[in-house]
């Protein structure tokens, strides 16, 4: 995020962002990560293997390439798995009357709390992932030049709509 997300960051007691039973009961708006945020470390974990597995075919599973994957397999696959289980679990796009409180995951600490009356703009971006299976990124362009992002939320659309929503209807 630039220096705007930072200028607006409040402390974690000034905002609370509801949790999912929390925002079902309370109607409020809440949007959360997609579950594509697992593609990425689905897709190396099965190449590597493939990879592995073709040189064991060969007989060249005690060779230095094969321990490279073996290890990346070992340590690598469940790295990316934490991380995007981290990411998955804090993303967070909450819409309430006059604001949208944005967590954009973790590593990022504190959630950026986003007046409506200062969004110029609301845009969805997908990428690959995205297209294919619903996903995608919600940008916010703000009056003061810069933007909000949240990424890999699971409807980007319907983000968009509600924030539209309320700012026409204020």
């Amino acid at each position: 995020m630039d220096e705007t997300n930072s200028q607006m960051a409040l402390k974690p007691e000034d905002v609370h962002i509801l949790e999912r039973a929390e925002a079902q009961d309370s109607g409020v708006p809440l949007f959360v990560a997609h579950w594509h945020i697992f593609a990425p470390t689905i897709a190396i974990g099965i190449l590597y293997s493939a990879a592995w597995g073709f040189l064991a075919m060969l007989g060249k599973a005690d060779s230095g390439l094969a321990r490279l994957f073996i290890a990346v397999m070992a340590v690598g696959v469940p790295l990316l798995a934490a991380h995007a289980f981290l990411r998955y679990q804090t993303i967070r796009l909450q819409v309430s009357e006059g604001h949208a409180f944005c967590h954009p995951g973790w590593p990022k600490e504190l959630p950026v709390d986003v007046p409506l009356s200062v969004i110029k703009q609301v845009k969805v971006r997908r990428g690959l992932f995205g297209r294919l299976f619903g996903g995608g990124t919600l940008i916010i362009d703000l009056v003061t030049e810069g933007s909000v992002v949240v990424a890999d939320l699971a409807e980007p659309d319907l983000a968009k709509e509600t924030i539209d929503a309320i700012r026409e209807a204020a």
